[in-house]
């Protein structure tokens, strides 16, 4: 989401501190922005690819990266509720995205788990971005990885103390 601060009378002295636009930081803060929305962009072409909703590709993501669960943990772990949840769920069922299996030591549960050929497909539409990355990086040297992986970080946990998590 881009949030600009509110317009000013163009008379009125420049608010103190660094810039929007421009001055410390101000580079690094536009291609960070850059960077969110080429991001954003790309989820939602994945996601027409894929044939899915933001919400389902979310899913789909956890499912694929940290295995089957069930739908309760998935809401937990997505902070939406079980009912929402349980919609995403069908539809992902539904669309052949996934299926629901019987908990092996509960019975009274369900794991959900993607289709078998879901992570590869999703793969073939994320490696070249992975690709990508990995080359970049490997560009750098040590220190200057280590300065990337280390701002990068102060970043997430910017992210992380604005909303509490």
């Amino acid at each position: 989401m881009d949030v600009k601060p509110p317009a000013t009378d163009p008379a009125a002295p420049a608010p103190a501190g660094p810039s929007t636009t421009g001055g410390t930081g101000g580079a690094i803060r536009e291609q960070l922005r850059n960077l969110t929305l080429r991001q954003q962009r790309f989820e939602r072409y994945l996601g027409r690819r894929l044939r899915v909703d933001p919400a389902g590709l979310a899913v789909m993501d956890h499912l694929v990266n940290v295995g089957p669960t069930t739908p309760t943990d998935l809401a937990r772990r997505l902070d939406a509720s079980t009912a929402a949840t349980t919609l995403v769920i069908d539809r992902l069922v539904a669309g052949g995205h996934a299926t629901r299996e019987p908990h092996p030591t509960d019975r009274r549960k369900v794991i959900v788990t993607p289709a078998e050929h879901w992570g590869a497909t999703a793969y073939e539409h994320v490696a070249p971005v992975i690709e990508g990355v990995t080359e970049a990086a490997a560009e750098l040297s040590p220190g200057e990885q280590a300065v990337v992986a280390a701002f990068l970080e102060r970043i997430v946990g910017v992210y992380d103390a604005a909303t509490g998590g």
